[in-house]
């Protein structure tokens, strides 16, 4: 199936993944429905499309339709809901849905029934109405259905998991008690980080091929090109090819990393490495970097990935310093549910997150460098590497100033 650009979709075209991800993080389940209603009604050409959501607990019914001679999906709740004991709600799905809304008030067209696999509610699925056979479209419909799936997760799996969080952390309470500043824990949203890669990786590979050939057509152009006004326009178009080519990589390295070869690593010859290759940087912005390790700390990474992880987050650090900020790196090791980790911390002394920057401190796509400096996938690329390794990262902020990355990695051999 095509896309809005022209290039060639796996299934669902680029267009509905980019509107679907742009619900995440989720705000209500509503927007949920709606968005997913028309994404399903537009993507499969149907007639309509009708999403129901029933918890068989409080027999209420939440459900959205969508037609795609309307701009706008329908939402409703209907409670009290009948159902047949003797039969599974799967059986009685076209039941369930009828009692919120007639099919024969929604069209004409024949209805199609698809289950959404959902465990945190009852019944899960969508009626699409079509007068045509929807056997070809499997594969889209997949797709349609796993995405459901995890947008869903996310809507439910979120609720009011953030705020039990901070009630259970003794580090906000303490600072609160004390009249201190509260401090913040960020963390990477692991099903939205996963859906960007998804997306990365598909998009990066359908783009990097024409990016490829524009670039290889425009050097075979300067080969025989002696106007020196054109050959201008050429080695711009060139480098600009090349620009793309170079940020597509980037997010094909985030989307699709390559498996990592971890070996015990020491600690403190990595961030050698790592502050030398950085030290012209470090020298022209005049921040301190002060490196305190406990003993000879050692973990089991695979080296150059680490060393892109460290990279990354110290230059997010010089990003925002001004001359005379301070960036400190400490690690020791902990014990994690049975695990020895090394718990690496690198702290800046800089002005400290926005609101915006907290929302969306480790997605793809989104810098907070000024524009057309750089995608973004910085954080992102080092969430990856470090889940891959089988380790955690977090970032903590305060009311007051500096924001501290703690990175939690395996000392030995993960099984």
């Amino acid at each position: 199936m095509a896309s809005e650009t022209g290039g060639v979709s796996l299934g669902l075209p680029d267009v509905f993944y980019r509107r679907l991800f742009s619900l995440i993080p989720i705000e209500s389940l509503d927007t949920i429905l709606g968005e997913l209603a028309a994404v399903w009604c537009e993507a499969t050409a149907a007639k309509a499309a009708y999403l129901i959501q029933f918890d068989q607990t409080s027999l209420e019914l939440t459900a959205a339709m969508f037609r795609r001679s309307q701009a706008e999906a329908d939402l409703s709740t209907q409670t009290s809901i009948r159902i047949d004991p003797n039969r599974t709600l799967v059986e009685q799905a076209r039941l369930i849905a009828e009692q919120g809304r007639p099919f024969r008030l929604i069209s004409s067209s024949p209805a199609h029934f698809f289950l959404i696999p959902c465990d945190q509610v009852s019944l899960v699925g969508v009626f699409l109405f079509s007068a045509h056979r929807l056997e070809g479209m499997l594969s889209l419909i997949s797709e349609l259905t796993d995405i459901s799936c995890r947008l869903f997760a996310q809507a439910w799996g979120t609720g009011n998991s953030q705020d039990a969080q901070h009630n259970n952390c003794q580090s906000c309470h303490s600072a609160a008690e004390q009249g201190e500043p509260a401090i913040q824990r960020l963390l990477p949203s692991r099903d939205k980080l996963e859906a960007m890669a998804e997306f990365a990786a598909g998009a990066g590979h359908e783009i990097n091929n024409p990016v490829a050939t524009i670039a290889g057509r425009v050097q075979m152009l300067l080969k025989n090109e002696t106007d020196p006004e054109r050959r201008q326009s050429l080695a711009t178009i060139g480098g600009q090819a090349y620009r793309i080519r170079d940020m597509i990589g980037d997010a094909m390295l985030f989307g699709r990393p390559p498996a990592p070869r971890p070996t015990a690593v020491n600690l403190s010859n990595v961030i050698d490495e790592v502050q030398h290759s950085l030290s012209e940087e470090i020298h022209n912005t005049g921040v301190l970097l002060t490196v305190d390790l406990s003993g000879t700390a050692c973990l089991w990474a695979d080296e150059t990935q680490l060393k892109v992880v460290i990279s990354n987050l110290i230059s997010n650090c010089l990003n925002i310093l001004e001359e005379g900020g301070q960036i400190y790196i400490s690690a020791e090791e902990e014990t994690v549910d049975a695990i020895p980790m090394l718990h690496l911390q690198i702290k800046d002394d800089g002005p400290g997150l926005s609101e915006q920057e907290q929302e969306h401190l480790f997605d793809p796509f989104y810098s907070a460098r000024q524009a057309g400096r750089g995608l973004g996938f910085g954080l992102s690329k080092c969430w990856r590497i470090v889940d891959l390794h089988g380790g955690r990262i977090e970032a903590e902020t305060s009311q007051e100033r500096g924001v501290t990355f703690h990175l939690l990695w395996p000392c030995n051999e993960m099984e």
